[in-house]
């Protein structure tokens, strides 16, 4: 059984109404909804208690 390829990116100030794979057909975020349109995984409810993004 071989390994399978692990990508984690994990954008800190993307919404999820502005990525095109879920829903949004105005996005312009084509290689991110490739990476999803080819089996990848994406977490449409997902929050962060925490975020590190800060003014």
């Amino acid at each position: 059984m071989t390994r399978p390829t692990v990508i984690i990116f994990n954008p800190d100030s993307y919404r999820g109404d502005v990525l095109g794979h879920l829903g949004n057909a105005g996005a312009v975020t084509p290689h991110l909804d490739a990476l999803v349109n080819a089996g990848g995984v994406s977490y449409a409810n997902a929050f962060a208690q925490n975020p590190v993004c800060t003014p």
